[in-house]
């Protein structure tokens, strides 16, 4: 996992696409999480899904299954910033400003559009004016959310344990494991400033990587997947791509609000596509092309 596309932003018309070997040796700057945005190669591959039946806090619709994907695809190393979506959209719709901390408040609708981005999985379109119609005019390149798959496949990084340290959760609610990882209820999501206001998530990179070096896959902010919402079996699954229709949108990776249990590697839960909140944030993919 050592090949990262870039974009960056040197006018307000078009953003270049650029490619690094590795990590810079600054590691990721300020500017990575801002002005730029940074996605990391993952191969294709094979996995289980899902979560094994006694694991803490698994839920019904965890069921295990076997998934291929076959095709490479690049996803963000950190959740998309609140800079990063102001370059692009020219606006801010977080409740809990920072440059450098995760984009909230944003809908699937925002993200993807009201019309031809309510299409999928039928169609991969997306509405000119929403936040992927922008960032593919400007990059040129199909940028979209990733796929309830590809992001538990990003996320486990070849783990098969409730966390992506390779560990499981000692408590349900309140855990050490999980506050290693990312920012949940018991490890500042609960605190708040001098005005009484919740402090809420944390800016992106603030605690370990998976072993694939992506931050913050759980806790911190929901991140909308592409899918419907569907409870599936356990035959194997190639390239899965959720329900056909229905009226809730998949979100995964748990959130500042939650508790640990809910930030789990296979935690599923759904929202309406025009529901935003400031547990809701997002991150992008984009897959190699053929």
């Amino acid at each position: 996992q050592l090949c990262f596309i870039v974009w960056g932003a040197p006018s307000a018309e078009s953003y270049p696409i650029s490619y690094l070997n590795g990590v810079p040796e600054g590691g990721w700057t300020e500017e990575y999480k801002t002005t730029k945005m940074v996605l990391s190669k993952i191969n294709a591959g094979k996995f289980t899904m899902g979560s094994p039946e006694d694991e803490l806090g698994r839920d019904d619709d965890e069921v295990q299954r076997e998934v291929t994907l076959t095709k490479d695809f690049f996803i963000g190393v950190f959740a998309t910033t609140q800079k990063q979506y102001d370059l692009i959209m020219g606006s801010n719709p977080s409740n809990h400003k920072g440059d450098a901390r995760p984009v909230e408040c944003v809908s699937y609708k925002m993200i993807r559009g009201r019309e031809e981005g309510a299409g999928w999985p039928e169609s991969s379109d997306v509405d000119s004016d929403s936040f992927l119609g922008v960032l593919r005019a400007k990059t040129n390149q199909a940028f979209d959310l990733p796929t309830e798959a590809q992001w538990e496949y990003a996320c486990r990084a070849g783990t098969t344990t409730a966390l992506n340290s390779g560990k499981n959760l000692s408590i349900f609610d309140e855990c050490d494991e999980m506050a290693e990882v990312g920012r949940y209820w018991y490890n500042g999501g609960s605190d708040k400033d001098d005005d009484g206001n919740y402090i809420a998530h944390a800016k992106v990179g603030s605690y370990l990587p998976n072993a694939w070096g992506l931050y913050d896959m759980h806790g911190n902010v929901n991140e909308w997947c592409l899918d419907w919402w569907e409870n599936w079996n356990r035959d194997p699954a190639t390239d899965p791509h959720g329900g056909e229709e229905g009226d809730k949108r998949i979100v995964r990776g748990g959130s500042w609000g939650n508790h640990a249990s809910s930030c789990r590697s296979a935690f599923r839960i759904f929202y309406s596509p025009g529901f935003a909140s400031d547990y809701h944030g997002f991150r992008v993919v984009l897959v190699q092309s053929e």
